[in-house]
């Protein structure tokens, strides 16, 4: 059978609808709960779609043999999994779906058990789902078919390139989150290493500091705790933990930056103490450094302000779509936003 191609467009949306439905199903059972799942906003997962043309494309000259309909499908649809899950992990530094932990996978964007599914899906598809489907768009006329597949498209092009900037912000937001948390254990690092080649004269500042870094393991404990979430969690709810940890994540800045302070201000009172020059040059070198750590701590500070409650959300909202998405390159970031809507996480104790 040959198709127009406002026929096999409409072919191409109806098995992305059907892959939605077959994907949020499946993904729902799983976690329990409802997951609108998928890259894209409205319900199409083009994956299923650009799968479907390439195994009915492939599958034509074979289309009598039940083997080659699987082993034709199954490896067309195997390349194609392989290729979009490269590509888009190399675009976004997100890996949507992960087969690592399965067994015989190569990758992580394919595996055995996935391709199987392919071949069966590409005899389900041709020997049954595609016969109905096929008299069912031949019945519409050249006309509506013609118009309904082009505002279908329009449609899906404006989805897609709302998605693809979602996800390019959520790439983004990782990527900041990730220089921020390791500037900060780099900064946390070396102020240490100062103040332990520091000798502390005033009792005052001593306890100052031991106080100001009390405080600092405190907040980092009540940052590291993961307090889960129920499953019918409410924007409301969502807004308000994130606005909490930004605050903790404010207060660490502040205590940081207290702490340099503090350094800098006890450095300057031991230095018309000093008659060494060698010492003096040292001590010198020590306050130009903390000046350096204030300046990128009120960098970081700056940073965490100008982003705002609603880019964390949809970051967070593309990752619930995709709960079993991961990313290699921020990793530790990750983890951080999915924690915010992960119920299986342990409440707060």
């Amino acid at each position: 059978m040959i198709y127009t191609q406002a026929q096999w467009l409409l072919f191409f949306f109806l098995y992305c609808f059907l892959g939605w439905i077959w994907e949020c199903l499946y993904v729902s059972v799983l976690e329990k709960h409802w997951v609108n799942r998928g890259f894209l906003y409205g319900p199409m997962i083009p994956i299923y779609g650009f799968g479907a043309i390439t195994v009915l494309v492939i599958t034509l000259p074979v289309r009598e043999s039940i083997p080659l309909i699987f082993l034709f499908g199954m490896a067309g649809a195997t390349a194609l999994e392989y290729v979009t899950g490269d590509v888009m992990e190399y675009l976004f530094h997100v890996r949507y779906w992960d087969y690592s932990s399965h067994r015989f996978n190569v990758n992580g964007y394919i595996c055995l058990f996935a391709s199987l599914g392919w071949g069966a899906f590409s005899l389900l598809m041709v020997k049954v789902l595609h016969l109905p489907f096929e008299r069912m768009v031949l019945t519409i006329p050249q006309d509506a078919a013609s118009l309904l597949s082009t505002v279908l498209v329009a449609v899906f092009a404006a989805d897609t390139t709302k998605s693809v900037q979602s996800a390019l912000d959520l790439r983004e937001l990782l990527k900041e989150l990730s220089e921020n948390n390791a500037l900060l254990s780099s900064l946390e690092g070396r102020l240490e290493h100062v103040s332990g080649n520091i000798t502390l004269s005033s009792e005052k500042f001593c306890t100052h500091i031991r106080k100001i870094e009390d405080e600092i393991e405190e907040n980092k404990k009540l940052l590291a705790k993961r307090a889960g979430l129920s499953r019918t969690l409410q924007d409301t709810a969502l807004a308000d933990r994130l606005n909490e940890r930004r605050a903790h994540k404010a207060k660490r800045l502040s205590l940081l930056k207290e702490k340099t302070e503090a350094f800098i201000a006890e450095l300057n009172a031991l230095s018309g103490s000093i008659s060494s020059a060698s010492e003096n040059a040292r001590f010198e070198a020590y306050k130009q450094e903390l000046g350096e750590f204030r300046i990128r701590l009120e960098a970081i500070e700056h940073s965490l302000k100008s982003r705002k409650l609603k880019e964390y959300q949809k970051a967070i909202n593309i990752i619930r779509r995709n709960p079993s998405a991961t990313s290699r390159r921020f990793t530790e970031s990750f983890h951080e936003l999915k924690s915010f809507y992960a119920s299986h996480e342990e409440h707060d104790r």
